[in-house]
């Protein structure tokens, strides 16, 4: 069972308040734009390895696709293992550090050895492993957990998931803005990757590390008379036998998947622009419009109490078609180009930035429906979703680029080339969007939550009584 933190005569905890203050918001974001900067840089990995390295497109999809079967047993093991974790820091924040790691792994994935091809595979495996299968699960996997337990108002999580999503939403387009310019020009060799990994892991390790600096969990676990909670109480199989009940996670473990495919497509923008647009530095004028859509999500908050996270769902994902079907029509011309972007980002929204709220969703059903509240590996398999996405973008590109005869080291591409490029930028995203609203129907926790709300708030109350 979880319980309020007991607070003393010099104040209430900010995450506790009423009004809480937007800086405290903003704090939170910190770790947020270290990993989000560190997703950005690490979704041209691809391009990195065929066009500055040399290696094999095909080799290096299959490394990233094989490194996501690790993915399945850390993320499920570390779940477990979050549900047991009781510190003096809290049962989440103490994973915080894992973004310092996160980012010294990263920097040397993007520093390959001067070796043979079949060591630099080796590297880059290693590497590309411990970001995700450790680094990723950890700080994914607390997420939810420890925005559930450092703000104890429903009211209060969907402002600093906002705030959260505006600032680390605007650090991403600013770098995206920025990144393509010295792709173009410092990013031509391997010298100059290194300087930018080195420069860029020590910065963001430091704005990273904020977080658990400043914010606190309020809700701590309170121990039953043997000691310990009804989760821990739970053997793994036992939990999964819980989490099994739980068919509103499972929609939303797809919806995580299908968005995250459809975010990490970065990679194939990449080559959209150098072959099939034709300049790479363009790529950086079309990423300036995406701050149009920041301000979006200072509406979401409102939106999502007024009509509902299913049906912003619903709608999001009806506008990102709509924005692909323009780009896809439009072809290499900026205008669509832009347009389709701006509403291909609207239509990621509510699972990219609210995600928070979709989980602590499930976290709630899990409780009202089996009587036990199961936090850590659900946010873990939620987090494995995510980065499955990851690696199927990444992997894919590799793949289907190899199939279809890409030769990094060449000036022009074949048809054969060219085309699955334009498949993976534009067709593909689409086809996700029509399978993310066909699942978004079945997601009904709308309709249930009053009761759910009722029933839970009174369980809770008989317990504190006792």
């Amino acid at each position: 069972m979880a319980k309020r933190e007991k607070l003393n005569e010099k104040g209430v905890p900010y995450g506790a308040r009423q009004r809480m203050p937007i800086w405290y918001g903003a704090v939170w974001s910190t770790r947020g734009i270290a990993a989000a900067i560190n997703v950005v840089l690490c979704m041209n990995i691809a391009f990195y390895c065929t066009d500055i390295v040399g290696l094999n497109a095909t080799v290096v999809g299959t490394l990233f696709l094989v490194s996501k079967i690790i993915d399945a047993f850390t993320d499920l093991g570390f779940g477990f293992l979050l549900d047991k974790t009781h510190t003096k820091w809290g049962k989440a924040r103490p994973y915080e550090v894992f973004i310092i790691f996160e980012w010294l792994f990263a920097a040397l994935m993007f520093m390959v050895p001067n070796a043979s091809q079949l060591v630099q595979y080796i590297w880059l495996f290693i590497m590309y492993t411990m970001v995700n299968a450790v680094c990723a699960t950890a700080l994914g996997g607390i997420d939810s957990v420890y925005m559930a337990r450092a703000f104890t108002t429903e009211q209060n999580q969907i402002k600093a998931m906002s705030i959260n999503g505006f600032i680390v939403m605007f650090c991403s387009i600013i770098f995206n803005i920025v990144f393509p310019r010295w792709l173009a020009t410092g990013g031509t060799t391997q010298a100059g990757w290194t300087k930018l990994v080195i420069s860029l892991g020590v910065i963001m390790s430091v704005i990273g590390i904020l977080r658990f600096i400043f914010c606190k969990e309020i809700v701590v676990d309170e121990p039953k008379a043997d000691g310990k909670t009804a989760a821990n109480e739970l053997s793994l199989k036992e939990s999964l036998g819980l989490i099994g009940k739980n068919k509103y996670l499972f929609i939303v473990v797809g919806l995580m998947l299908l968005t995250f495919v459809g975010n990490n497509m970065q990679t194939a923008t990449t080559y959209y622009f150098k072959y099939i647009y034709g300049d790479l530095a363009a790529q950086g004028t079309a990423a300036i419009t995406s701050m149009v859509v920041v301000p979006a999500l200072i509406f979401f908050p409102m939106l999502s109490k007024k009509f509902g996270t299913t049906r912003l769902l619903q709608v999001c994902c009806g506008i990102g078609i709509v924005g692909m079907l323009i780009r896809t029509l439009g072809g290499p011309n900026m205008t669509t180009i832009i347009v389709g972007g701006l509403l291909f980002g609207i239509g990621t929204m509510p699972i990219s930035m609210m995600i928070n709220t979709y989980l602590i969703d499930c976290m709630d059903y899990g409780e009202w429906k089996t009587g036990v509240r199961i936090e850590g590996l659900v946010a873990s398999i939620a987090n494995f979703a995510s980065k499955v996405g990851n690696g199927i973008a990444v992997g894919l590109v590799g793949l289907v680029m190899g199939l279809a005869g890409y030769d990094g080291l060449a000036a022009t591409q074949s048809d054969a080339a060219n085309g699955a490029i334009v498949f993976l930028y534009n067709i593909l995203p689409l086809i996700l969007f029509v399978v993310m609203l066909v699942l978004s129907l079945f997601y009904k926790v709308d309709s249930i939550r009053p009761q759910m709300n009722a029933d839970l708030a009174k369980k809770h109350g008989e317990t504190k009584a006792e």
